[in-house]
């Protein structure tokens, strides 16, 4: 009960978020009892977060602060965090990053969030107060040096859901060093992905939707069997299907994995290449970056150039070969046949933050 009366002292001067205090109050000497930092090392933010709850109820105010760094290191838009952090810095006495790491929280909490909110408000009075600061000088320097930057959604290219695990083909480049993404579907239906594999030379990427029970996608089609002339079928900008041609087997350097297509209309980086039956034997590249991975300068196609699903295929049972155990690897595994999926309703939109 020391350790709580301690922090009892804590609350009566600045107050903690409303659900922590809560623990506190309720459920202090259970969380006591199965410490985070007793034996294992936090690694994410939540039990960066929990060790420093602890480390606060130890009153070792400067170790609770380092811990609640490294939760922000690891997810620095948390309003829980700057709020816990505020009351170590208020406890240390440093009353001007309290307030700066209160008003970050005011900004970050939601607007639905009314209870944490105005503890955030009574905390900041409390703390003007006590250290005789002025908020004016607060507000003219985030004028100057805003906060919060907040970062949107932005689209930079196109994508294609296949098979039934929620898997993606988009193009690289567009991705920069982005490792989550966010992924928006012709129905409007918007799912968090993470970049999971990188193909440099061919400007290839693979996504993963984090989801359980993804939406099933197109299946691939052969592209051994087409041959120069045989109608293809592209997506422009406006999702809808049309016609083109295939113009050669092999494209760019002679590159065996590369088609060069004959379109009349102008198609879609990213989207798939279809069949008579609507099923992904490509994905319509970038002739500039194909032509810069391959040092190729001067040797542009005539006409749009789209990587094969042989290709496709291949670095995907090879990733995915990668995820399993060498018993799994090596057994001999029955193939199921795969439904396609709607084709519209498989093509997305990939959007990362800026």
């Amino acid at each position: 009960m020391l350790k709580l009366n301690r922090y009892d002292n804590i609350l009566s001067v600045i107050d903690y978020p409303i659900h922590l205090k809560s623990l506190i109050l309720f459920f202090g000497v259970v969380l006591i009892a199965s410490s985070v930092s007793r034996g294992a090392s936090a690694t994410t933010a939540e039990e960066w977060y929990s060790q420093a709850f602890e480390q606060s109820l130890n009153a070792q105010y400067t170790k609770a602060i380092q811990s609640y760094r490294q939760a922000l290191r690891l997810k620095k838009d948390w309003a829980n965090a700057h709020h816990g952090l505020a009351v170590m810095y208020f406890k240390l006495k440093d009353g001007v990053k309290a307030a700066h790491h209160l008003r970050l929280a005011e900004k970050l909490y939601s607007q639905d969030d009314k209870i944490n909110l105005a503890i955030i408000q009574k905390n900041l009075k409390k703390t003007y107060a006590m250290f005789d600061l002025n908020s004016k000088e607060f507000e003219d320097l985030e004028t100057l040096h805003p906060l919060v930057q907040k970062l949107t959604w932005t689209r930079i290219g196109n994508g294609f859901l296949f098979g039934e695990k929620g898997y993606l083909f988009t193009l690289l480049h567009n991705l920069g060093k982005a490792d989550e993404v966010r992924v928006r579907f012709v129905n409007q239906s918007v799912y968090q992905a993470k970049v999971v594999k990188r193909y440099i030379i061919y400007d290839l990427a693979l996504l993963k939707l984090d989801l359980k029970s993804p939406p099933t996608g197109l299946v691939f089609g052969d592209s051994s069997v087409l041959q120069p002339q045989d109608s293809v079928q592209f997506i422009d900008a406006k999702n809808k299907v049309l016609t083109g041609k295939l113009e050669a087997l092999r494209a760019i350097m002679n590159d065996k994995n590369i088609f060069e297509l004959e379109l009349h209309e102008k198609s879609v980086e990213g989207m798939p290449l279809l069949n008579d039956g609507n099923q992904a034997v490509g994905i319509v590249l970038s002739s500039s970056e194909i032509i810069k991975n391959f040092q190729a300068a001067g040797m542009a196609p005539q006409g749009e150039i789209a990587l094969k699903s042989s290709y496709l295929q291949r670095v995907f049972s090879l990733y995915i070969s990668s995820l399993e155990s060498p018993k799994k690897r090596g057994s001999q595994s029955v193939k199921k046949e795969i439904k396609s999926g709607d084709l519209v309703s498989s093509l997305a939109v990939i959007e990362i933050q800026k």
